[in-house]
């Protein structure tokens, strides 16, 4: 059986098992490079261990980033651990080390660059301006991802109860918090908009707006603005926040209702936006010793 011919076995099978489309795309970008570098006829059962690592070696020579390394290595693991579970042969995936990638900080906006944000946001037909804030105000405010903003129906919003209900990662719902400036940017948007249509984001021409739409809207809006802006750093800081304001009002964080908002099902994921808002708790008290000792 020819390596290609897995390959096509492996992506139906993830297809079947409800992923999304850019995750898809993303095994068959990163995974594609494997294959074309081992050959596509070669037999499953012919190949080695050896064979693999030369491929990883190869990726080590070539200048890409470390980040990009270790997402080559991660998605080749995942192929080469399904194959190993799905057929007799002579390697085994056990011996991939993924390696770490380097944590970086993330950015919190502060109330003034939010502010800046959304005045940023300028458009000459107001219902695309509003419209456009409705989607920033989702991600920044309810940490929904760009992809879930995409496929959001109007039916799901529930703006008399404050709340959203949206279809993530493996096809998989979740309920998420909608606040009240948010339901006021969606409402002016819903009732400029010259198109009705059951999904809650059109585009100018009324059609479902797409991934490419929201992803561009946001690179104009950060060449406007002098900090960076993305999508996921607009989830990041809801995450960051939400943990911030939780502190600030009961004194405590509650990390799993975080995780369930965020719709992760590993904890260690959601973890991550618990330690950035110790560090800024921590860091904002001012616990001086040397201010003690010196009587500042």
């Amino acid at each position: 059986m020819t390596l290609e011919v897995v390959y096509s076995k492996f992506i139906r099978a993830k297809k079947l098992s409800g992923l999304s489309k850019k995750t898809i795309s993303d095994y068959e970008s990163f995974i594609g490079q494997f294959l074309k570098f081992i050959g596509y006829d070669v037999d499953v059962f012919v190949l080695q261990q050896e064979d693999i690592e030369q491929y990883i070696e190869f990726q080590v020579d070539r200048n890409i980033s470390r980040n990009t390394f270790s997402t080559y290595v991660r998605h080749l693991k995942i192929f080469i651990r399904w194959i190993c579970n799905n057929y007799d042969v002579h390697f085994t995936y056990k011996t991939i080390k993924v390696p770490k990638v380097s944590k970086k900080v993330v950015k919190v906006y502060s109330d003034l660059e939010i502010k800046q944000i959304f005045n940023s946001i300028q458009y000459q037909e107001s219902w695309i301006e509003y419209r456009n804030k409705s989607i920033i105000s989702f991600m920044l405010d309810s940490g929904v991802r760009q992809g879930e903003v995409c496929s959001l129906m109007d039916d799901n919003i529930f703006c008399d109860l404050g709340r959203m209900v949206v279809r993530g990662k493996g096809n998989k719902e979740r309920i998420v918090p909608l606040g009240k400036q948010s339901i006021l940017f969606y409402n002016e948007y819903r009732g400029l908009c010259p198109y009705k249509s059951y999904m809650a984001f059109v585009t100018k021409t009324g059609e479902p707006i797409s991934n490419n739409t929201v992803k561009l809207m946001v690179t104009k809006l950060g060449k406007k603005l002098p900090f960076e802006i993305s999508s996921h750093k607009l989830r990041h800081n809801f995450a960051t926040n939400y943990c911030l304001d939780m502190y600030w009002k009961n004194g405590s964080i509650d990390i799993y209702r975080l995780m369930t908002i965020l719709g992760h099902e590993d904890i260690s994921t959601t973890r991550r936006y618990l330690h950035i808002a110790n560090e800024i708790i921590a860091s904002s008290e001012c616990l001086s010793h040397l201010d003690k000792v010196f009587n500042c």
